[in-house]
C-alpha cells in the first residue's frame, strides 16, 4: 500500500479529544513532493537560478558580513534590531563556493526553505487541518499565491516562511517520536533567532500547550520565550535606535482601509497592485467595499474552520498589526510610513494575511453554507486568473555580476570595492581577502 491510515489526536492529547484519521505519506513520496514543489517555485522566478544575483540584504549585509568579518562574528550582530540566524548561516555556506556562485547558493537555500511548508502540510502532523485532499489544496494555494513577490528566492525574507514552518509545527499534532521532537526544537530555535516572529508565536504556543497534556508540551513555549527575550534585548539594548530614524508613522483610518482593501483582500486575488495608493473618492469607496466584504467573508469562513485555521488568522492579525505599528520603511520628510507601505503592494507584509484569506476561501468553498460556498467559488475563480497573470515573479535587472566578480578577483588584497546589487541604489562592500583567491 502506498498510503497508511493512522489516528491523529487533535490538540495532542488522548483525553477528551476527537481523533482525526490521517493518511500517512511515505518518505520517498515526501522527497518527490519536495522536488516537484521546488521545481514549481523555480519556474516562478527562473532568473534566480539561471542568472543569480545578490538582492538587498542578501549581499549588502549577510554575505558581505560573512566575507569581510568571517563566519562567526556576524552572528553576534543585529540587523534592524533583531538577530538573523538563518540568512547568516546561508551566507556562511556561500563562502564555500567561488564568488560567482555565491548568490546561486543563497537562492537555492532560500527556495528550499520556501518549499518546506508543502511537506509539513501533507505530513501526518497536519491532519488537524483536514483531509489529505484539503491539505493538498492548501499547499497548492501556498505555492501559487499571487501576492508578495518580495518573498521569492531570496534568503532575507525567508524568515517569514521559516516562522510559518514553526507555526505549522506548533498547531499540528504533537510530535510522536524523539526525531519529531528534535525537528520541532531545531525549527523553533532557528526561527526564534531569526527575526521577531517568536514574539508572536509565543501566545500561539501557550494556547496549544494548555490544550495538551504531558511535560513536553511546554518545550516550544519555553524555547520561544527565551528567543523572544534575546530578540527583545537585541532591539532595546544592543540596537535601541535601529528603528527610531525611519520616519513618522502617519497612521490614519483611511490608509488602513486602503491597505486592507487593496493590499490584503484584492492583493490576495490578483496579486501586487497599486490600488491602495491611487487617490480619489471613487477608488476609496471600492477599496472600502473590498475591505468590508473581505472581513465579512473571512469571519463567516472562520465560524466552521478548524482550530489551526483560527489560530492562523490570529497569527496573521498579530503580524499585520506589528508591521503597521513598527514598519521597516524609510519615509522621506513629509510622508508617513503608512503612506509608503500602502503604495508597496509587493512587500512581505501582505504574505501571511493574503494566504490566510485564500485558505479561508477554500474552507468556505468546502463548507455547507451555500451562500458562502458560491461566493468563495466566484472569488477563487478570479484567484485562478490572478495566479495565471502573476505566476512569474519579475526578473531583477541585469547588473553584470560576473564582471563585478572579475573586478574583485583583479583587485589587490585589502582593496575595498563597492559592488552594485538589486534593488536600484544598493551596494555590497567587499574587502578583497588574501587567503581565498577568487572566493
Amino acid at each position: 500500500m502506498l498510503l497508511k491510515t493512522q489516528a491523529i489526536v487533535v490538540g495532542g492529547s488522548a483525553s477528551g479529544r476527537t481523533k482525526v484519521p490521517a493518511m500517512g505519506v511515505r518518505a520517498w513520496q515526501h522527497v518527490l513532493l519536495f522536488v516537484i514543489a521546488y521545481a514549481l517555485l523555480m519556474s516562478r522566478k527562473p532568473d534566480a537560478f539561471f542568472h543569480a544575483q545578490f538582492w538587498a540584504e542578501d549581499g549588502r549585509v549577510w554575505f558581505a558580513d560573512a566575507y569581510n568579518l568571517g563566519p562567526w562574528r556576524p552572528f553576534l550582530h543585529t540587523e534592524t534590531g533583531y538577530f538573523q540566524t538563518l540568512p547568516r548561516l546561508a551566507a556562511d555556506l556561500a563562502l564555500f563556493v567561488p564568488l560567482l556562485s555565491a548568490p546561486l547558493v543563497m537562492n537555492l537555500l532560500a527556495v528550499a526553505v520556501h518549499t518546506l511548508p508543502v511537506n509539513l502540510l501533507i505530513s501526518d502532523r497536519s491532519a488537524v487541518w483536514g483531509s489529505l485532499r484539503m491539505r493538498a489544496l492548501l499547499a497548492a494555494a501556498y505555492l501559487a499565491i499571487p501576492s508578495s513577490p518580495e518573498i521569492a528566492a531570496n534568503i532575507t525574507n525567508e524568515q517569514w516562511t521559516l516562522a510559518f514552518c514553526a507555526f505549522l509545527l506548533l498547531v499540528g499534532s504533537a510530535p510522536a517520536s524523539p526525531a519529531m521532537r528534535a525537528l520541532d526544537v531545531c525549527c523553533m530555535l532557528l526561527s526564534g533567532l531569526t527575526g521577531p516572529f517568536c514574539i508572536f508565536l509565543l501566545p500561539i504556543a501557550l494556547l496549544i500547550a494548555f490544550r495538551r497534556s504531558g511535560a513536553s508540551r511546554w518545550i516550544p513555549p519555553c524555547i520561544l520565550a527565551v528567543c523572544s527575550a534575546i530578540q527583545f534585548i537585541g532591539l532595546t539594548v544592543i540596537s535601541p535606535t535601529a528603528r527610531s530614524h525611519w520616519g513618522v508613522l502617519g497612521a490614519r483610518f483611511d490608509l488602513l482601509v486602503r491597505i486592507l482593501g487593496g493590499n490584503v483582500f484584492i492583493g490576495a486575488i490578483i496579486g501586487s497592485n497599486n490600488f491602495a495608493g491611487v487617490p480619489g473618492t471613487r477608488v476609496f469607496i471600492i477599496l472600502a467595499i473590498a475591505a468590508a466584504a473581505g472581513c465579512a467573508i473571512a469571519a463567516a469562513s472562520l465560524i466552521k474552520a478548524p482550530l489551526p485555521m483560527r489560530l492562523m488568522a490570529l497569527y496573521a492579525a498579530l503580524l499585520l498589526a506589528a508591521a503597521l505599528a513598527l514598519p521597516s520603511s524609510y519615509a522621506p520628510p513629509g510622508t508617513g510610513q503608512w503612506e509608503m507601505i500602502a503604495k508597496a503592494g509587493a512587500v512581505r507584509y501582505w504574505f501571511l494575511p493574503t494566504l490566510t484569506f485564500i485558505w479561508l476561501l477554500l474552507y468556505g468553498f468546502t463548507g455547507r453554507n451555500q451562500v458562502l460556498k458560491v461566493t468563495s467559488a466566484a472569488i477563487l475563480f478570479c484567484l485562478c486568473i490572478g495566479i495565471e497573470i502573476q505566476w512569474k515573479r519579475p526578473a531583477f535587472p541585469d547588473l553584470n555580476y560576473p564582471a563585478e566578480v572579475r573586478r574583485i578577483e583583479a583587485a589587490p588584497p585589502g582593496t575595498a570595492l563597492w559592488i552594485p546589487i538589486n534593488p536600484d541604489g544598493w551596494h555590497m562592500r567587499i574587502i578583497k581577502r588574501a587567503d581565498t583567491g577568487s572566493r
